[in-house]
C-alpha cells in the first residue's frame, strides 16, 4: 500500500481543484495528503449558488476569483494565508477523526490546541473559534475530505467578498 504527499506549487484555484479531482480519479489506493493554496479566491460548494454566498461583483472588481469545488458544504475566502489539505483515501482507510488528527497534531507543533466539533470543524480550544472547516465528497470505492487552515487570512478581505 502506498500513501502519497502532494505538495501543490501553484495559487490558481482551477488548476488547484483539477489536481483534487485528478487525484481522486485516479487514485490506485492507499491514502493521499495534497497540501495547496489559493490566492484572492472564494471557493464555493457544488450546490451553492455564487450570488447568494459572495459579494460577486466585488471580488471580480478587486481581480479576485470564484471556483467550484466538487464537494458541498460552504462557501470559503482562500488566500496565502491560508492552507488547503486534501486526503484521498479507498473507503477501508477513510477515517475522518484520523485525519483530523493528522492536521491537530501537525498545528500542534506550532503550540496550537485544537478540539474537532460535531459540524467538522476544527477549532482552538481556548477560545472555540473556527479556523479549520471541512467538506466531503464520495465516489465510487474512495472518499475525499478536504479543508481550509486559517493561518493568517487577510481577515477584511473574508469579510468583503
Amino acid at each position: 500500500m502506498t500513501h502519497k504527499i502532494i505538495v501543490g506549487d501553484s495559487w490558481n484555484p482551477w488548476s488547484n481543484l483539477a489536481l483534487e479531482e485528478l487525484i481522486m480519479d485516479s487514485h490506485q489506493g492507499g491514502v493521499t495528503l495534497y497540501l495547496w493554496q489559493n490566492q484572492n479566491t472564494v471557493v464555493i460548494g457544488r450546490n451553492q449558488n455564487a450570488w447568494g454566498e459572495c459579494r460577486l461583483d466585488v471580488l471580480e472588481r478587486d481581480g479576485g476569483k470564484l471556483a467550484r469545488r466538487s464537494s458541498g458544504g460552504g462557501a470559503v475566502f482562500h488566500d496565502l494565508g491560508n492552507l488547503n489539505f486534501t486526503f484521498v483515501a479507498e473507503r477501508e482507510l477513510y477515517d475522518v477523526r484520523r485525519q483530523l488528527s493528522v492536521i491537530q497534531r501537525a498545528v500542534g507543533e506550532f503550540g496550537i490546541d485544537t478540539e474537532f466539533t460535531g459540524r467538522n470543524d476544527l477549532v482552538l480550544k481556548e477560545t472555540g473559534e473556527k479556523f479549520s472547516g471541512n467538506a466531503f465528497w464520495m465516489k465510487q470505492d474512495r472518499d475525499l475530505h478536504h479543508g481550509t487552515l486559517l493561518l493568517d487570512v487577510d481577515l477584511e478581505k473574508m469579510g468583503k467578498y
